[in-house]
């Protein structure tokens, strides 16, 4: 959800039968070109898991079995951005571009080879989720469900 001082988003971690994630090759006019996970900003009255499978099928044409929501991290200063880290599993499909005016291509990476021009939320999501915290993030936490 958009607003004056910030972004509720989510990024949307898929990985394939190698453990690869699968990153989109972002090209919007205006923006730097970047990789990034599939996610979007949060619909108001929206939960976590249900703008993380949306955007899953909208940008890729996926769907998830399941989504776990498993990290919260906040972006450093000037602007406040939240993303909500969500794994999809049981995910059936072939990614697709479904929105080429954002997106040129989704390919899966290994987490030792990810390519250097990363979204920042979606670095942020991955050091989360790889090693437990974001060092560069503003603030990080980790989820636990009851």
């Amino acid at each position: 959800m958009a607003s004056g001082n910030g972004t509720v988003g989510v990024g949307v971690v898929v990985r394939d039968a190698d453990e690869r994630v699968l990153l989109g090759l972002r090209d919007k006019a205006g923006e730097p070109t970047v990789w990034c996970l599939p996610g979007g900003a949060v619909d108001p009255g929206e939960s976590f898991e249900s703008a993380a499978a949306r955007e899953l099928a909208e940008e890729t044409g996926l769907i998830a079995g399941s989504v776990q929501v498993t990290h919260l991290v906040l972006s450093p200063a000037p602007s406040v951005t939240a993303t909500a880290v969500a794994v999809a599993r049981d995910v059936h499909g072939e990614p697709q571009v479904l929105e080429p005016q954002v997106f040129r291509s989704w390919q899966w990476f290994p987490d030792d080879d990810l390519p250097d021009a990363l979204f920042p939320a979606t670095r942020l999501a991955l050091d989360a989720l790889g090693t437990g915290s974001a060092p560069d993030a503003a603030a990080s936490y980790r989820l636990e469900h009851v």
